[in-house]
């Protein structure tokens, strides 16, 4: 059985270039690595603004093929642009099985509605920030995240027009993050009380509470975007690191005392696998963010009314700090470590094959 593991967005939708993108040591590429030491050989695919072909490999594991095709159709949000040397090239395949990371990219909905429906090549969905789309009806697996996915996903709701997938189909996926790379670190200063990160863009986070905050404690924010200039002058009591290279966002974190995800809209973000794996405890909207993202011992979930206070309390008992910090380092040493995908694989494969029997 060959994989070939599918980027939905474009690698430039998350303000990275290609050579970023490949440099990063993040699940997207120890799936199709861990998929390939257990004898099935894997690629991973991307669309992006230009067409490069490499390979990627961490420790032991056997190294990836990383193939970025050009995107063309590129009007509108990134997350819709799509690539048509990518589907081609997926017509002229000889995978097995694709698996798509992000329901609702341009380049996933392309493949799966041009390619793969039409010839009936079994595919899995990776859920990422959206949680659901037409195409997840006809996928052989849906990996999740959080309870809160799969809840939306197997339960039917007041939205009745929409397909409930059978848990049956339904493999718990945690976020993994390479727990060597994000670690703590003595050696760099706490000189934030409070770190954020995200693409600083229009209508993406929550930056009023972060505004809020830095009133009565000092914030600063790891991440470039088109709104960083805008935000430099509106908010100068923000410390704006700007653009950081993924070689130094451990750094960054380790800053702060607290990381605080202050958006309304992603449901677990990376960032808070990563400020975990460097012992700095998170906090979080608990209307967004879901005690399986964040149990109550390595952070917060507070309210639109109280997340001041509450921020503010931690922040001065350095005792509850240190052991949040310390269950922190230990929640993703032992369960957001970069093997912590394999059991997902094996399932997600064993789906495959019983599909493949059930339909003869």
């Amino acid at each position: 059985m060959n994989i070939i593991y599918v980027q939905s967005y474009p690698v430039y939708h998350d303000l990275i270039d290609e050579h970023e993108f490949v440099e990063m040591a993040n699940r997207d590429k120890w799936m199709p690595a861990l998929t390939s030491q257990r004898g099935y050989p894997s690629e991973l695919w991307a669309g992006g603004n230009h067409t490069m072909e490499t390979e990627w490999q961490y420790d032991n594991l056997p190294a990836v093929p990383v193939r970025i095709f050009k995107t063309d159709q590129t009007d509108g949000k990134s997350r819709n642009h799509t690539s048509r040397a990518l589907v081609q090239a997926a017509a002229e395949s000889d995978a097995d099985l694709f698996v798509i990371k992000g329901m609702d990219g341009g380049i996933g909905i392309q493949l799966v509605r041009e390619v793969l429906i039409p010839k009936r090549i079994p595919y899995a969905i990776v859920i990422g920030g959206e949680w659901y789309h037409p195409i997840v009806k006809q996928a052989v697996a849906v990996l999740y995240e959080t309870e809160y996915q799969f809840q939306q996903l197997t339960s039917r709701t007041i939205r009745f027009w929409r397909t409930v997938v059978p848990e049956k189909k339904m493999i718990h996926l945690p976020k993994s993050v390479d727990t060597r790379h994000f670690a703590p670190d003595p050696e760099t200063g706490k000189t934030h009380d409070v770190i954020a990160a995200g693409r600083l863009i229009s209508n993406y986070k929550n930056y009023q509470a972060l505004f809020e905050l830095s009133k009565k404690r000092k914030v600063g924010v790891i991440g470039g975007g088109p709104m960083l200039p805008q935000f430099r002058r509106k908010y100068p009591e923000i410390t704006w690191f700007g653009p950081v290279a993924y070689s130094e966002v451990p750094a960054y974190l380790n800053k702060g005392k607290v990381f605080f995800h202050s958006g309304y809209r992603d449901h677990y973000p990376r960032t808070i696998s990563e400020a975990a794996a460097c012992g700095v405890p998170s906090v979080a909207f608990d209307d967004i963010i879901q005690n399986d993202v964040i149990p109550e011992k390595i952070g917060l979930r507070v309210s639109k009314d109280n997340y001041v206070s509450k921020i503010s309390n931690l922040l001065d008992n350095p005792e509850e700090l240190k052991r949040k910090s310390s269950a922190a380092r230990a929640h993703a040493e032992k369960k957001l470590h970069h093997l912590s995908s394999l059991p997902a694989i094996r399932e997600m494969i064993s789906k495959v094959h019983s599909s493949r029997k059930a339909s003869g």
